[in-house]
């Protein structure tokens, strides 16, 4: 068994059983792929793929577990590789993380910058896109952290560690009537059509589940991963927004008022995650130190042993964490 054996192999996985798609990503030839995968499966003496033909469609249940042991074996390489740099002091190379389209504009710009002039050779590849998205990235191992704010149960491979909190808020246009108003409730919110963040693939949001415990619906009109997308229409009156406080400037978005959900929708808790079998390299506490400067290398060591199994996921607005506020956090 080669080590070329499995890049082909997840290569082909992540390409939808594609092979000459799988070939144009790695630079070889779909005859190469072909016959080394074909030579991986004598070996093995296992059935790995699917077949319609000579079309590969899918993975047999024998072949899911190549494909989990031959991730874990090319992360362990790469560990190897990542031992040997971070003895020798190497600090060049990449650093691939994903995050959504709040966090990489609102809040890792500064982070970044300042990481950058710590790592100067380092080269950053950040990337945004939906938490699912993210989370199968690190699953193949395609980047070291995500950063995200979703609730929902990660995949046991993934370590996840809760950073900080906080509030959404209402936006309106200045002449709108919720403007008239001293004080807001859920009701006067589901009075009006809203503008928000794309639902979760699993379970419902924050806004829903809260609305649903008092027999109300939310009349959810338009939904987009961007809050500048968000702010776009609540200015066109579509309907009022709902998005992360950071992503209101109240220099920028004088044109509309923000109300702040606090006391009516539970917190959102952003975290960070990366795969169990990551090589933690001294850079990558670097940057934890600057993203999450509350957290201790020894409290993140713990949560890699499994010591601290913390999820701070909160389903009403009283059920509240001792995790800084991200308008309290000097980043």
């Amino acid at each position: 068994m080669k080590l070329q054996q499995l890049r082909y192999l997840l290569a082909t996985v992540e390409n939808n059983f594609n092979i000459t798609t799988a070939a144009e990503r790695i630079y070889t030839s779909q005859p190469g792929i072909s016959k080394q995968l074909k030579l991986l499966e004598e070996e093995l003496d296992l059935k790995i793929f699917e077949r319609s033909g000579k079309q590969l469609i899918g993975l047999t249940a024998s072949g899911e577990q190549v494909v989990l042991h031959a991730r874990r074996a090319l992360q362990e390489v790469e560990n190897i590789k990542r031992l040997s740099e971070d003895k020798n002091q190497v600090e060049h190379g990449s650093f691939r993380l994903a995050t959504t389209q709040t966090q990489a504009k609102y809040v890792l710009p500064t982070v970044l910058t300042r990481f950058h002039q710590r790592y100067p050779n380092l080269a950053i590849d950040i990337q945004h896109s939906s938490v699912d998205h993210i989370i199968q990235m690190l699953l193949e191992q395609k980047i070291e952290f995500a950063i995200a704010s979703d609730n929902q149960s990660l995949h046991p491979d993934i370590i996840k560690i809760p950073c900080y909190e906080w509030d959404r808020v209402i936006l309106f246009p200045q002449d709108h009537e919720l403007g008239n108003l001293k004080q807001l409730s859920l009701e006067d919110i589901a009075s009006f059509p809203i503008v928000t963040y794309k639902e979760p693939a699993t379970g419902n949001s924050g806004l829903v589940n809260a609305m649903s415990k008092k027999d109300l619906l939310a009349n959810i009109v338009f939904t987009a991963r961007d809050a500048d997308v968000i702010k776009t229409y609540v200015r066109k009156n579509i309907g009022i927004g709902i998005v992360a406080e950071m992503a209101f400037d109240s220099k920028v978005d004088s044109d509309l008022i923000s109300y702040s959900t606090r006391g009516m929708l539970p917190r959102c808790t952003t975290w960070l995650a990366f795969n169990k079998n990551l090589l933690m390299r001294n850079y990558m506490y670097a940057f934890i130190e600057l993203f999450a400067p509350h957290l201790s290398r020894e409290e993140v060591n713990s949560y890699l042993t499994n010591e601290n199994k913390s999820d701070k996921t909160k389903d009403s607005p009283e059920n509240e964490s001792n995790l800084p506020m991200h308008t309290m956090w000097h980043i």
